[in-house]
């Protein structure tokens, strides 16, 4: 592992799973979690919302402590998503197959950087790649942005601003399918191969558009009023835009070796409230469109070739996925995967947002907290056997 060790904690906090807690330079063993239940004072009640609900587009259930407006505190119980996905003995290009799929919205984050971990167990010079995965990562980023951005829209009721950003996502989506031949990316990686036609990738009018939609959206009263001094959290702890919304300058763009950007600069707002983190979505919506812009001419289309060194190995990896960092770590041995363990952002992002939503909020401002955060509870439930 060229990047990693087991060992105690050394570096900022990235993540946990049900077998390892994760930090930016080790790989340390699991801290014991504190399942304590919230206990509800007599003139509170507890508000549940989930399993299945309107404006829930994965199965979570809520149990929020309240007087009657206020949220005091708030469990957020993720299990109807959990799953175990047998991968364990596999081999590499079966166990890819899989992993595509543990959520299809950022197939590209989760198939790159396992591959990185492949990559880095078995020694394999992985540099080609590199410009291509990065374009792949930075669309996937765009869409998803404008996918968080979109539901805070819908939680506003601004419901032409919504259609705007749903057909801009839909743009981008094409573009993707145009590509790679998936909407999703699904077959589109290799170990040290990204396979796609960057030609076809066409984005100054996205950028145009969505700054369009940007600008009337900071022109609006009524939206701002809604997400200024709205889920407000800093925590030192943080992944992602939550981070970066808060001053951390937090980005596996600029801090891991596993994917390696050209002088990436970080933008960061400090309140730590929901329009900080729409306005750092937003902005990196912008940045994006531009690495791709770089990028695409300087790549060209080829497949590159691919010296496999060993056929064992432990490896892993860290990139920055659109909702924060995300870790694979792999251990190969004869080809077959032998152990795998993966560390999603949404693990962290969860956290803040429990903590964010308690912060003098109200119940109608649940839904622009819970949105801003991006969270994909299909990451957070993962068992690989």
């Amino acid at each position: 592992m060229k990047y990693y060790k087991f060992g105690n904690k050394n570096g900022r906090y990235i993540g946990s799973n049900n077998k390892y807690d994760v930090y930016e330079n080790t790989i340390a063993s699991k801290i014991p979690e504190n399942n304590a239940i919230i206990e509800k004072k007599p003139y509170e009640i507890y508000f549940n919302y989930g399993p299945s609900a309107g404006g829930l587009r994965e199965s979570v259930n809520f149990s929020i402590v309240t007087p009657g407006e206020t949220i005091r505190d708030i469990t957020v119980n993720s299990h109807y998503k959990r799953r175990k996905i047998k991968i364990i003995n596999d081999d590499i290009n079966n166990a890819l197959l899989k992993i595509e799929r543990i959520n299809g919205f950022h197939t590209a984050s989760n198939t790159v950087c396992f591959l990185l971990a492949i990559e880095d167990a078995l020694d394999i010079d992985n540099t080609g790649s590199n410009d291509k995965r990065i374009i792949e990562i930075e669309l996937e980023r765009i869409r998803s942005n404008i996918d968080v951005i979109k539901g805070l829209c819908e939680s506003a009721g601004f419901s032409v601003p919504e259609k705007q950003l749903l057909y801009l996502r839909e743009k981008i989506t094409r573009i993707i399918s145009d590509t790679f031949n998936h909407r999703y990316f699904f077959s589109a990686n290799q170990i040290n191969n990204v396979c796609g036609n960057f030609n076809k990738i066409r984005l100054n009018g996205i950028y145009d558009e969505f700054y369009e939609i940007y600008n009337s959206l900071l022109e609006s009263k009524i939206f701002m009023d809604r997400i200024q001094e709205n889920g407000i959290v800093n925590d030192i702890n943080s992944s992602g835009p939550a981070a970066r919304a808060s001053g951390y300058k937090y980005d596996a763009r600029i801090d891991s070796e596993s994917l390696t950007y050209d002088n990436y600069n970080i933008y960061t707002m400090e309140e730590g409230d929901t329009f900080s983190r729409f306005m750092v979505r937003s902005n990196e919506v912008l940045a994006s469109i531009n690495i791709i812009n770089k990028l695409l001419r300087e790549i060209g289309n080829g497949k590159n070739n691919t010296e496999i060194k060993n056929n064992s190995g432990e490896g892993t990896a860290r990139i920055e996925s659109p909702q924060g960092d995300i870790f694979y770590y792999v251990n190969i041995e004869d080809n077959k995967i032998k152990d795998l363990s993966m560390v999603s952002p949404s693990y962290l992002n969860i956290e803040l947002f429990k903590k964010a939503v308690k912060n003098n909020n109200i119940l109608t401002d649940f839904f622009f907290v819970w949105e801003s955060f991006g969270i994909w509870v299909s990451e957070l439930e993962v068992d690989f056997i």
